[in-house]
């Protein structure tokens, strides 16, 4: 399957859905200048019906709000894009957000323990959404953020975290930064993850990026995958944690994650391969269902019946 042909299927499921729920059809992707989409919500914002349920809108409608100037939230497309993958993580994380808020916190590390059985979870601490730190010289210097973060402690009681990649219908992008000012050879030369004759190529390529006349044609260059990774080594470095990991979340149909994984995981020393993997979102929910109780099942059920493919 094409991701072309993905997108179509999943295009057409979100469609009925919002069929389903009765909302008429929408423009996008943007609201000036958009057009008609099956996938497209009308007013969403005042409405909600883009989220698993009540508190996922207000926690959107809050960060919209609170939004700060280095954060890429677009407004228009959390509230009425149901193919968006932003609102998609909203509808996943959230959940486990409001439980903590309830006092369920061991109930969600159970959940997070049965995710990922080998990231050495104690307790979960904390889940965040579109998090980037505020100052962003510390890190690379771009706007590149984690789609979601799970912090916990690990078995040794140590600060540790998992940054999310969520996608639905996304592919990562190759495109690479053409900033002056980006620190990414930076953490690629601190960090000392990547095999050396790769650290070489992207180190080259980074340097090069900075002159918008130079072409990259043929070069290993820091696309968003990689942007992603060095922003979690980077953060993990900066705060101190035990343990850290990238993990991009994504349908088990989808055509192009595991390539994309691969194409990073391949160029990491063999002894920090297994700081980058994939996940299903089917797995995601199936291991959270397993653990959840059933009072707290009804946003992950919504979750699986709208964005699953069967």
């Amino acid at each position: 399957m094409t991701i072309k042909e993905f997108t179509q299927k999943c295009r057409e499921l979100q469609g009925k859905y919002r069929e389903r729920m009765g909302e008429p059809m929408g423009v996008g992707p943007h609201l000036k200048k958009g057009t008609p989409q099956i996938n497209m919500l009308v007013d969403g914002d005042k409405t909600g019906k883009n989220f698993v349920n009540e508190f996922t809108f207000n926690y959107a409608k809050h960060r919209v709000e609170n939004k700060q100037p280095h954060e890429t939230i677009d407004e228009y497309r959390l509230f009425n894009n149901m193919l968006s993958s932003q609102p998609m993580a909203f509808n996943l994380f959230c959940p486990f957000i409001e439980m903590r808020e309830q006092g369920k916190g061991d109930i969600v590390s159970r959940i997070f323990q049965n995710i990922f059985p080998d990231k050495y979870i104690s307790e979960v601490t904390e889940v965040e959404l579109e998090y980037l730190d505020t100052d962003i010289k510390k890190y690379l210097n771009d706007n590149t953020a984690m789609d979601a973060i799970v912090r916990y402690k690990d078995t040794d009681g140590k600060p540790a975290f998992v940054a999310i990649e969520t996608k639905y219908t996304d592919v990562l992008g190759e495109n690479t930064s053409r900033k002056s000012d980006v620190l990414y050879d930076v953490w690629i030369k601190r960090i000392g993850m990547f095999k050396p004759e790769t650290e070489a190529e992207l180190l080259k390529s980074a340097e090069a990026a900075k002159d918008k006349n130079k072409k990259l044609d043929g070069m290993k260059v820091v696309t968003q995958i990689y942007r992603n990774f060095l922003l979690t080594e980077c953060y993990g470095i900066i705060k101190g944690a035990n343990r850290c990991y990238s993990v991009v979340l994504a349908p088990a149909q989808h055509p192009t994650t595991e390539k994309e994984v691969a194409s990073l995981r391949n160029e990491l020393k063999p002894e920090f391969q297994n700081k980058i993997s994939a996940i299903s979102l089917e797995y995601f929910i199936t291991q959270t269902l397993e653990i959840c109780p059933d009072e707290d099942k009804a946003p992950f059920e919504y979750f699986k019946n709208r964005y699953m493919i069967k």
